[in-house]
């Protein structure tokens, strides 16, 4: 059985086994909801992924970080063209668990009356993006530097659940987001750095 699993590494050498690892992942949530990663690691210099199949905090997730891909992060715009590209600023935003970081990570959510935050100002469908407390480049609303921006790539919201271990009755997001999944692109041009990301709540 899958746990949870919070693997961040930076690699500049072939490791077949974490390829492999990696492709166990990919299996696990499913070729529709990661058909945007890549297949294989081992294409790359410097890498890192998290992941979380044990759904602590009502959420499952997986991202790969790549850094130093400034090719690939222009094919990505263009494969993606098509999609509108959205930053931090954007009014309806919504960051999955908002309020988890690496110090809370492990508190009783049960406890406390934590909700996500959406501005009053939206007047349109929330953009639903994760929190990416796990990662190294943490600092911002989301836990990324203020240059990122992001590619939603597809995003299903409302009541219905997308994974056995997420708890329908128990919801930490707005009422209008309750549950749901978005995969989609990170990118941030400034420092050469590209993350996958497919987040379940």
């Amino acid at each position: 059985m899958l746990n949870l699993l919070l693997f961040l590494t930076l690699s500049s050498c072939i490791d077949l086994s974490r390829d492999r690892e990696y492709n166990i992942y990919l299996s696990y949530f499913g070729d529709s909801l990661t058909s945007h990663f890549p297949i294989h690691t081992n294409d790359f210099d410097k890498y890192s992924y998290s992941v979380d199949t044990v759904a602590y905090s009502n959420t499952e997730d997986f991202n790969l970080t790549l850094i130093g891909t400034k090719n690939l992060i222009y094919k990505e715009k263009l494969n993606y063209s098509n999609k509108k590209i959205y930053n931090l600023e954007d009014s309806c935003i919504v960051i999955v668990n908002d309020f988890i970081n690496k110090r809370n990570l492990l508190i009783n959510l049960d406890n406390y009356e934590y909700k996500s935050k959406i501005s009053a100002s939206c007047n349109k469908d929330p953009i639903v993006i994760p929190n990416f407390w796990s990662n190294i480049l943490s600092n911002g609303l989301n836990k990324l530097d203020k240059n990122f921006k992001y590619i939603i790539i597809d995003s299903k919201v409302g009541e219905n659940v997308y994974s056995s271990k997420i708890n329908y009755y128990k919801s930490y997001m707005p009422s209008i987001v309750k549950h749901g999944y978005s995969k989609g692109i990170a990118f941030n041009e400034k420092e050469d750095i590209i993350i996958y990301w497919l987040v379940l709540w």
